[in-house]
């Protein structure tokens, strides 16, 4: 005997059924899944529940998808997607090309030469500082000075014998001599000398040799710097025997006309492979610093010389015996932050204690990139009192101010200068009661920069271009 159940359909309750052979009875409406309940034979209280799933649509399998693969219709679909992409990929690389050619493209940065970078000691061979308090000095002396002065770059005068251009000038101990160049390329220090002579001595072995008739003007001990073949002897003798020897730039003193200012750029160039540097622009500040010197007539030499790259030739303690140790002192500042490389000359061990902080922050202010290559613009100046800021995009500028009156205050404004924002750090401050301080200085006004008698200051601020 079958028992019968009511079916369920979609949730609904007491829906019409029909019954079937087997004991069971169905929905009469066939939409949707059905639930079937199936009693036993015998009946024991139990009921089995089939409940079928509904179709579900699950894509086409492979082998239908395969039966249209070759239709015209997709064929020209796929193809067409396929030129679309590879239009789309083209299209974006030209664009890309486009708008790196056409941006606007960053002007090269300004560098300089090595022989330019860090201001130069003058070492006297014949009269060495023994800076390391030794018994006696020795090349590292050379060293330590270098280190103590934050200096990268040694000048020895006229190394050069003028009667052989190939040896050390008989002025020197050829042992003194290698021994200090030995020591400078150890610790990485630069040696810069003076380049050969424009005229010649008459026992010089070049002039002697007749030969070389053509390295020299007409009847004249006087060598021809507009002749190629000299120009090629110098560029082997500087970049052979003597960079051996250690020595790496030269300088050209008195390049006062066209023909060694072109032959100086020539050897220049031919030496830089081998990292070699002939310069010339050599300005010595013995003829200025004399009684009556002012801002006035330094801001004239200044003028006559920042276009131009110039080797400033200064002896700071020969200076004193002319004008007031202070505005010696101011003096130097201001020729550290302008374009050109100072020569230092003069340095015994008392004046190298007393100058070495002094100059060492005035070095590493030099390092800094609108100091080295920055435009320089004055300020306004007088007889007491010049001012001027190094700006370059990009990067920090500085403004300089130096009071050479002994008596009175001055306030400059460094607005007027494009570039220079309203308020600025100051960097260095050097006074007559403390020659160099440079930390927690405060800041600035940059319209009114005050400054007392033999004052100088440096001040860092942000450009405004």
């Amino acid at each position: 005997m079958t028992e019968e159940k009511n079916s369920v359909k979609n949730g609904a309750a007491n829906t019409e059924m029909a019954p079937q052979e087997d004991g069971t009875k169905v929905p009469l409406t066939s939409d949707g899944p059905e639930v079937k309940f199936t009693s036993n034979d015998p009946p024991n209280g139990d009921a089995k529940i089939d409940i079928p799933l509904a179709p579900t649509f699950s894509g086409l399998t492979k082998e239908e998808l395969m039966k249209y693969s070759n239709d015209p219709f997709w064929v020209r679909l796929r193809w067409a997607l396929f030129i679309v992409f590879w239009l789309g990929w083209v299209a974006m690389l030209v664009l890309a090309i486009v708008i790196i050619i056409q941006a606007p493209r960053c002007a090269p940065k300004e560098t300089l030469d090595w022989i330019q970078e860090s201001a130069m000691i003058q070492y006297d061979v014949n009269n060495p500082i023994d800076a390391d308090m030794s018994s006696d000095a020795t090349p590292d002396d050379l060293v330590k000075i270098a280190e103590d002065l934050g200096i990268t770059t040694v000048y020895i005068k006229d190394l050069i014998s003028p009667l052989n251009f190939e040896n050390i000038n008989p002025l020197y101990n050829k042992s003194d001599v290698m021994a200090i160049l030995e020591a400078a390329k150890t610790h990485g220090l630069r040696v810069v000398t003076d380049s050969v002579p424009d005229e010649v001595a008459p026992d010089n072995n070049w002039y002697k040799n007749p030969n070389m008739s053509d390295y020299f003007k007409h009847k004249s001990r006087k060598l021809d710097f507009s002749n190629s073949d000299l120009l090629e002897k110098l560029t082997d003798l500087f970049s052979g025997i003597w960079k051996e020897r250690g020595i790496g730039g030269f300088l050209v003193d008195n390049a006062n006309t066209e023909e060694l200012v072109n032959a100086s750029k020539i050897l220049n160039d031919a030496l830089e492979p081998a990292d070699g540097a002939v310069a010339y622009g050599v300005a010595d500040m013995e003829n200025e610093l004399v009684a009556g010197f002012n801002a006035t007539k330094f801001r004239s030499f200044l003028d006559d010389h920042i276009n131009d790259w110039s080797y400033y030739r200064f002896n700071p303690k020969l200076a004193e015996g002319h004008i007031p140790v202070n505005v010696v002192r101011l003096v130097t500042l201001s020729l550290f932050m302008v374009p050109g490389t100072p020569i230092l000359d003069g340095f015994d061990k008392s004046y190298f204690d007393s100058q070495k902080e002094f100059i060492k922050s005035l070095s590493e202010l030099r390092e800094k990139e609108s100091v080295k290559v920055g435009n320089l613009t004055f300020a306004e100046s007088n007889e007491s009192v010049i001012a001027y800021a190094r700006v370059i995009k990009g990067t920090p500028g500085y403004a300089v101010a130096v009071n050479l009156s002994p008596v009175s205050n001055v306030t400059v404004d460094f607005t007027a200068i494009e570039g220079v924002s309203g308020k600025g750090d100051n960097s260095l401050r050097s006074t007559s009661d403390v020659p160099v301080s440079n930390h927690d200085l405060g800041r600035s006004d940059m319209s009114a920069v005050f400054l007392e008698p033999l004052e100088g200051i440096v001040i860092q601020f942000v450009p405004n271009l």
